[in-house]
């Protein structure tokens, strides 16, 4: 070699301990390897037969999970889950990692708890009837005929589906929905026409003349969609459901889904619940979210999901720095850098960084601006990676969307709400031959460019 630097073998040497170093990290963090969840060693003895194992895995998310210090290792679900105490342990492959949340789970977990500080206008359980409402014998072996697992838009618009087609052709069959009777909680954005199609104008809480996007400085970089946009009246769109059910005649049990068996050779299924119930039915479909994909079969051989990730959160504002007639759609001018206007600077750093390639901007996974002007000052900002093999985590898309708003002179009076949202994108389909049936983000019926689900869900529900 030359001086002060090194020939080929010593630089093969020098990756080769770098390489063994991160495996037994990654061994003594305790993550899944190659579809198996490998813990913590207990003693120096167990550490070497967990670093062979971990040797081929899938790079990036090796990487990212070190990143994260092993944080998965601590995770509880919410009680609000459809799976089991710790469905970290059904998980078998990077496909249920990444649709479980991966590295971000905590935070995935966060936003499903916030169910607890919002409220409903009209519980489930006291609008629809039970499982066993009209029975005579309340020790029947089935609980329904149909089983819907989920009571998200998803799962409610199957259901009444469903028990409408069945009301239809008179054929007596019953449909149940299973999960827990909360509010939604998520924000949902939509293309007008779209509900408009559906019926559904009454759930469109604000709507926008069109969307924008920036895809670079000036006049040049602006792109208009010319489509209207739209933000959904959760309360609306839940009691909308929710009528529809009443009025088709579904029934409803609170309970949350252990896992889902077989009931023999007559056929049919029986959901095993986590206080103990076990529900017959002839037909189980699971319409929980993609977190629950470890309770299916899904094709061989195809590349895992990627994630999009976006943290967002509705703020009060002095004033709004677009056009408040327009969807801030995608804006993915560079505002987090240093590079704009000379006022995002790196923490520490007292001037604004001038290179195009400062602060890691030319590796920088990409994200943009979403934003959406509401009604008493309020703003809806997100920073959103739109798809990343290794999900962009949450506190980089905080930090970014802070300095983006702070170079752009928007200064935050209050913070109402927090919003994470985490949606797989991409990856396999559940196979035809799974005994349960699968519906909604469950069945991968997210759009594998924008990551959009609801409508696509609410229009096949119908």
């Amino acid at each position: 070699g030359t001086p002060g630097g090194e020939d080929g073998a010593s630089r093969r040497v020098r990756a080769w301990f770098a390489a063994v170093g991160a495996i037994a990290m990654a061994a003594r963090c305790g993550i899944l390897i190659r579809g198996r969840r490998v813990a913590a060693p207990r003693d120096g003895s167990a550490l070497a037969s967990r670093v062979a194992v971990a040797a081929p895995w899938h790079a990036r998310v090796f990487c990212r999970a070190l990143a994260e210090k092993g944080e998965r290792e601590q995770l509880k679900p919410s009680t609000t889950s459809t799976s089991t105490e710790d469905d970290t342990v059904g998980m078998r492959d990077v496909n249920d990692y990444v649709r479980g949340g991966g590295s971000e789970r905590r935070w995935l977990l966060k936003q499903a708890g916030k169910t607890s500080r919002r409220t409903q206008s009209r519980k489930m359980g006291s609008v629809l009837r039970g499982f066993h409402d009209d029975d005579d014998d309340e020790a029947v072996e089935k609980a329904v005929d149909v089983m819907v697992i989920g009571c998200g838009p998803a799962g409610m618009a199957l259901a009444c589906a469903l028990a409408e087609e069945a009301s239809r052709l008179g054929n007596g069959m019953k449909v149940g929905l299973l999960g827990p009777d909360v509010p939604f909680v998520n924000t949902y954005g939509v293309w007008e026409d779209e509900f408009l199609d559906l019926g559904l104008s009454h759930c469109l809480e604000t709507v926008f003349d069109d969307a924008v996007c920036h895809f670079g400085d000036g006049d040049q970089g602006a792109v208009t969609v010319g489509r209207r946009y739209a933000k959904v009246d959760l309360d609306a769109l839940q009691d909308h459901l929710l009528q529809r059910c009443q009025d088709a005649g579904v029934r409803f049990r609170e309970e949350i889904m252990e896992k889902v068996e077989r009931s023999g050779e007559g056929g049919g299924a029986v959901v095993r619940c986590r206080g103990g119930e076990a529900l017959g039915c002839d037909v189980a479909i699971l319409a929980s979210g993609a977190a629950t994909s470890q309770f299916l079969e899904y094709e061989e051989d195809v590349p895992s999901a990627g994630a999009q990730t976006a943290y967002g959160f509705e703020v009060e504002v002095d004033a709004y720095p677009f056009d408040e007639k327009k969807m801030h759609f995608m804006d993915f001018r560079r505002h987090h850098t240093g590079v704009w206007r000379g006022k995002a600077l790196h923490p520490g750093m007292t001037r604004a960084l001038t290179e195009e390639g400062s602060w890691g901007t030319k590796t920088e996974v990409p994200s943009f601006l979403y934003a959406m002007p509401l009604e008493g000052g309020r703003v809806f900002f997100q920073e959103t990676c739109l798809v990343a093999k290794d999900a962009v985590p949450f506190d980089v898309l905080r930090r970014r969307l802070e300095t983006r708003l702070e170079s752009l002179g928007v200064r935050v009076k209050a913070v109402l709400d927090e919003e994470w949202s985490y949606i797989p994108v991409g990856g396999p389909l559940p196979n035809a031959d799974n005994e349960t049936l699968a519906f909604g983000a469950t069945a991968n019926m997210i759009h594998p460019a924008s990551g959009y689900s609801v409508a696509r869900s609410l229009r096949r529900g119908k």
